[in-house]
């Protein structure tokens, strides 16, 4: 090899050696800035991935609030429900109700001194939700929550928290308050299930008003679960509404129309068709009976015995007879439950306890 060509090899090794460490130059330039963030990046620069969650929104009640005065004093306590919405109330009046510091949620030692809506409040986060604990609260106060328009579910399952916070629900959800209005409002929407908890928490009152509404739950369809909700005294009582509605149905069936006086074209022996008709009727009922018996049932079953009379009379006293019975079954017969249980025996139409008709 001539000295020409040993210069010529070392340019090119030269060369090759200046390119490959600017290619390695710029590739370690370029590598930071696709795969690292640097310490202290702004929260908005972050890769969407690594972001934060977001910090929780608080709401405020909007009866309950800063403002809320009791005795012209202000709310000196906030509560939190667990979706984050704020309940300022009144800490002395809320122990005083409760038989157990809410719970121990007002405790001595329970409640923290944190930032509050009003200044030196305390912040005590509470295991309901807003809706709930908003119910709740409301009665404690006895002020109705009516507009909030809460389900009959919610309003039901405050009764049971009411006493988890240690407030007498004899004294929130008895006759004539608020929570006692609101629920019976609503008891149509499931009246078993208003029954069911009237009676296991002995609120006497609304166990009776709903009872209104039960005539139509008959013996079969009542579970297990069911009695042992409403316990004996309760379904003693129930039971026994049911016989007395039956009984008294018994007694105006019974009461056939009146004979009218004796008449050229209907002599007694003829007036015999308007009561062997009258009593085809109650045989032809006797599996139907039941204490929700409809009042339009009784109007088909005996108003249409008059297409078998032929007596102008005959006719007048079936249809005095049948208004009577319409008007007494509708206005007289009991409605509710006793005020009071007692230990009279409950005797109920064999039909009544087996029949599958009951269950139509």
């Amino acid at each position: 090899m001539n000295r020409s060509t040993e210069i010529a090899t070392a340019t090119v090794r030269q060369t090759s050696r200046f390119d490959q460490e600017e290619e390695a130059g710029e590739h370690a330039e370029q590598t930071p800035l696709q795969t690292v963030t640097p310490v202290g990046t702004l929260i908005s620069k972050v890769p969407p991935s690594l972001c934060l969650p977001p910090k929780p929104q608080y709401h405020i009640s909007t009866t309950f609030h800063t403002e809320l005065l009791l005795n012209d004093e202000k709310p000196d306590i906030v509560l939190i429900s667990s979706d984050n919405v704020l309940f300022c109330v009144h800490k002395f009046f809320l122990r005083s109700a409760s038989s157990n510091a809410f719970n121990g949620l007002l405790g001595v030692d329970a409640t923290g001194a944190g930032t509050g809506t009003t200044a030196g409040s305390n912040w005590v986060a509470v295991p309901a939700s807003s809706i709930l604990f908003n119910v709740v609260l409301h009665a404690i106060y006895k002020v109705s929550c009516k507009w909030f328009d809460p389900p009959l579910e919610i309003l039901l399952q405050a009764v049971g928290t009411l006493k988890t916070y240690g407030i007498s629900i004899d004294e929130v959800v008895k006759y004539n308050t608020p929570l006692y209005d609101h629920i019976v409002a609503k008891t149509p929407e499931d009246p078993v299930e208003v029954f069911l908890v009237a009676a296991e928490n002995n609120l006497d009152a609304l166990a009776v008003t709903t009872s209104a509404h039960l005539h139509s739950l008959l013996l079969p369809q009542i579970t297990d679960e069911m009695a042992k909700r409403m316990g004996p005294r309760y379904l003693k009582r129930l039971l026994k509404l049911h016989a007395d509605r039956l009984n008294y149905l018994k007694q105006l069936l019974l009461d056939a129309p009146k004979p009218h006086a004796r008449t050229l074209e209907c002599k007694p022996a003829d007036q015999r068709v308007l009561a062997q008709a009258w009593a085809l009727a109650i045989s032809n009922l006797a599996c139907q009976v039941r204490p929700d018996m409809p009042a339009s049932a009784l109007q088909s079953a005996f108003g249409s015995l008059e297409e078998l009379l032929h007596c102008d009379a005959c006719k007048m006293a079936l249809n005095v007879r049948v208004r009577q019975l319409i008007l007494d079954w509708s206005m007289n017969a009991k409605s509710t439950i006793s005020a009071t249980s007692d230990d009279l025996e409950i005797v109920l139409p064999f039909s009544y306890l087996l029949s599958s008709n009951t269950l139509g």
